[in-house]
């Protein structure tokens, strides 16, 4: 993504899908990577929020998976846990997030970029 592209509600939505797998849940990397079922309609979204998170450096591949004990792929880097806190600080409610309020949170730019995205 291009310096001073809007992030769409919709990618914001996949993004934060992503994240919260990422720190929450198990998935196979197919899933992270879109490779799924051809009657989920947001795979296609959820690959490419999977590259963006990485290319904007708030996630990264785990390379001890599929090891014993690493059933994610991905992990959060310090920059996506600081980023996770900030925004469950922000829209959170307890440990979920106010998945309505997801238009409010303001992703970083890749660093080849060098500024903030325009939100």
């Amino acid at each position: 993504m291009k310096e001073g592209q809007v992030v769409s509600r919709r990618q914001k939505l996949r993004r934060m899908q992503v994240l919260r797998a990422v720190q929450r849940e198990a998935r196979p990397l197919d899933w992270f990577e879109g490779r799924v079922l051809a009657n989920d309609p947001n795979k296609e979204d959820r690959g490419q929020a999977t590259r963006d998170l990485v290319d904007i450096g708030l996630i990264e591949k785990d390379d001890r998976y599929p090891g014993p004990g690493h059933p994610h792929p991905y992990r959060l880097t310090p920059q996506g846990q600081g980023f996770m806190e900030g925004v469950m600080t922000r829209i959170g409610r307890g440990s979920s997030i106010d998945w309505k309020r997801v238009k409010e949170i303001e992703f970083p730019s890749p660093p080849s970029c060098g500024g903030a995205e325009d939100v």
